[in-house]
């Protein structure tokens, strides 16, 4: 799937609130973390709710692979002309709620977790994607320009422990760089890599902030089913925050699943993945 900036619609879907059931969720908590993966920088922002975190998502910085093994050689595959280190302060400076994330990884089988040599890959991997976000950081010495990164590997062809050590390990030695400056850690887990993505949080939890759960990667049947799901995954990444993600345009069934969430109070934030092939700038979210 190519990733595309779009235009974030409005939505509005009247939640059938009947009684749900199962896991202990009796947290009172409000929507307050919206993040979008982009490859291109929004010219207005529309927030009609309490917003307090603007996350936007640099989509992607893959590695290369040879033979189908990855090397740990990452590169940014987002346009750096712009999405350029001026461009992205200009942005960030007229909105200083905006976070920027790099996503690491890619989407889909082309991109998978597949090293050729672990070890090798862990340092191949810290060093270059430390020097991507130096690439911007140093642009502009009085204002870090990257503010975390994102894991985001669709597929995995290692076996779970592998996963959580070599990731677990370049996350740790990127959050623990002082010039980097990283403040965010979320991963992106999917229903087909999930028990990977589990033992990854389960083995960091200490150094992951966020879960980005891409609900929009299976169907569902009913609201009731979304609303379960969310919250065994609320108890399964605790106390990390559990964000629900959404395409757009988003599937009915799973946006009413997402609104019973937020007018529940269950629900602190959700990411957007677009699918939109439009170009615009505009972003607005609302509920």
């Amino acid at each position: 799937m190519a990733l595309r900036s779009c235009h974030s619609k409005h939505i509005q879907i009247k939640p059938n609130c009947h009684k749900m059931s199962s896991y202990n969720t009796n947290e009172n908590i409000d929507l307050t973390i919206y993040r979008q993966y982009i490859l291109h920088i929004p010219t207005q922002l529309n927030f009609n709710a309490k917003i307090e975190k603007n996350d936007f998502i640099l989509g992607f910085a893959s590695e290369t692979y040879i033979q189908g093994k990855g090397t740990g050689n990452f590169n940014p595959t987002w346009n750096v002309n712009h999405l350029s280190p001026e461009n992205i302060k200009t942005f960030k400076d007229n909105n200083p709620e905006v976070r920027v994330i790099i996503s690491i990884g890619g989407v889909g089988e082309e991109f998978p977790f597949n090293p050729f040599d672990k070890n090798t890959w862990m340092i191949y991997a810290v060093n270059s994607i430390r020097q991507i976000i130096l690439r911007y950081n140093q642009t502009h010495k009085d204002q870090n320009l990257i503010d975390g990164i994102d894991i985001h590997y669709d597929i995995v062809k290692s076996d779970e422990d592998d996963f959580s050590i070599y990731v677990g390990e370049v996350i740790r030695q990127l959050k623990n760089d002082k010039p980097l400056s990283i403040n965010v850690v979320s991963i992106a887990p999917t229903k087909l890599a999930e028990s990977y993505y589990e033992k990854l949080y389960l083995d960091n939890k200490k150094i992951i902030d966020l879960v980005d759960y891409q609900f929009y990667n299976q169907k569902f049947s009913s609201q009731d089913e979304v609303v379960e799901l969310y919250k065994k995954l609320a108890v399964t990444y605790r106390p990390s925050k559990v964000l629900a993600g959404y395409n757009n345009p988003p599937d009915p069934v799973l946006m009413e699943g997402i609104i019973y969430l937020i007018k529940n109070k269950l629900l602190p934030g959700v990411f957007v993945w677009n699918s939109n092939p439009s170009t615009t700038g505009y972003v607005s979210f609302s509920f």
